[in-house]
């Protein structure tokens, strides 16, 4: 996949590609390094933290009761009472997407919403079952092998997917739910390809949800998670999938992605989990460069005339721009605007001001550039950069401290403490007392 692997087994014959992806999500779990362990505690830290703060707006709260559906052994974040398996997955799911706060990849991409409830979900699932818990460097290592699985397949399909209309995070949600959890109980090989097999059959999710209004953007993956989470327990019980799930005529591949320029792309070396990428503004991904130019600018006051953004072509068109609502979580002009109100509030946006949204392939796909005109003749342009895949320890501290104030620095360290061998129940104690 993407360059990392042959399309054919050791003996010619060609490879079962559900089973090279599990291949690729399992060895990636289990040659984990310490350096990619603490940056999947990283990711779990923040991932909770984002969680509990959701919890906090009654409606998210509201809606996560709801979907949490019948009583069971796991947590679902805010609510009092534990949930069964599937119910907290997909609760858990909603609460990390619902702010628009959750970490990234490739700019389109939600894989943590996909692995993150689910290893949780699963750990604690697995304690109840068997009476054993799921120890730190174990559960770390199914965040990793879950990222990995996530990250593959958004690498293969984007940008192809998004351009055929298709929201990338439902895409590959139910295959890297599958996988996580499988890694969580471990599953034999047969019954993880055979998860990731039928998982597949629930891929998709129209992308039009985050061009429009409404809460459909909030919602839909944490559906698509859910399915990956129940193909895992089909399959335990003895379904399994066809041949052509992923690679066939009709498969995922072909029906969401260019099988041809996947092909020619180069491997990546590191784990997939190195190049995430998180968030400081409740903005998608791309807007995170805009309100950073305009955030790193002294206060201004004035009168706009206009105004222009500058992005790469992938993040100027995404969700449709020319039809999308301003007021929808894709529009670059929407954002742009939000940005200029929350930094500089004494500058005036007269009725109808409009931005114009441009596609520049010189700019990597985490930079913005905005272009400002005011009445008085000053123009300015600002460069914003969002990429934060090179955080560390102390900024996945920092950010929880933001989110959670001091009950934010307990949890990282709880985290980042199972790679050292820390015991779970601890991050999942302060996790459920977090409000």
């Amino acid at each position: 996949m993407s360059g990392r692997s042959s399309a054919h087994g050791a003996d010619g014959s060609m490879a079962d590609p559900c089973l090279e992806l599990w291949r690729h999500a399992r060895d990636s779990a289990h040659a984990a390094e310490r350096v990619t362990l603490d940056r999947a505690a990283g990711c779990l830290a923040v991932a909770l933290a984002e969680m509990v703060v959701s919890a906090r707006t009654p409606r998210h709260r509201a809606a996560a009761e709801a979907l949490a559906g019948a009583p069971g052994g796991c947590t679902v974040s805010g609510l009092p009472r534990p949930a069964d398996v599937t119910g907290a997955v997909v609760a858990n799911a909603y609460l990390m997407h619902a702010r628009l706060t959750d970490d990234s990849f490739r700019v389109a991409a939600h894989p943590g919403l996909a692995v993150v409830p689910v290893a949780l979900a699963a750990a604690e699932h697995a304690a109840h079952r068997t009476g054993r818990g799921v120890d730190g460097p174990r559960l770390l290592r199914a965040v990793v092998g879950g990222y990995e699985c996530a990250c593959l397949l958004a690498e293969r399909l984007l940008p192809e997917v998004s351009r055929r209309g298709w929201r990338v995070t439902s895409v590959i949600a139910p295959l890297a739910a599958a996988a996580t959890m499988a890694l969580v109980l471990d599953l034999p090989d047969d019954d993880a390809c055979a998860a990731l097999g039928l998982a597949s059959a629930a891929t998709g999710g129209p992308l039009g949800v985050v061009s429009t209004g409404g809460d459909g953007w909030r919602l839909q993956p944490a559906l698509a998670v859910q399915a990956g989470v129940s193909a895992v327990f089909a399959a335990s019980a003895g379904l399994r999938s066809g041949p052509g799930a992923l690679a066939g005529p009709h498969g995922v591949y072909s029906l969401f992605g260019d099988a041809a320029e996947a092909e020619t792309r180069e491997p990546v070396p590191e784990p997939a989990v190195h190049r995430v990428t998180f968030k400081r503004y409740p903005v998608a991904m791309y807007g995170q460069s805009i309100f950073d130019a305009l955030g790193g600018q002294s206060p201004l006051s004035g009168t706009i005339d206009r105004i222009a953004v500058r992005l790469a072509p992938f993040a100027a068109g995404y969700g449709g721009q020319r039809d999308a609502s301003t007021d929808s979580i894709s529009s670059v002009e929407g954002i742009a605007i939000a940005a200029v109100r929350a930094f500089h509030p004494d500058l005036a946006l007269p009725p109808g001001t409009t931005v114009d949204v441009i596609g520049d392939p010189d700019l990597p796909e985490l930079t913005a550039r905005v272009h400002l005109a005011l009445s008085d003749g000053r123009r300015l342009v600002l460069t914003g950069d969002g990429d934060t895949s090179g955080w560390g320890l102390a900024d996945f501290r920092r950010r929880c401290a933001e989110l959670l104030g001091e009950a934010g620095d307990p949890l990282c360290r709880a985290a980042g403490a199972l790679s050292e061998g820390g015991d779970p129940a601890r991050l999942l104690e302060l996790w459920r007392v977090a409000r």
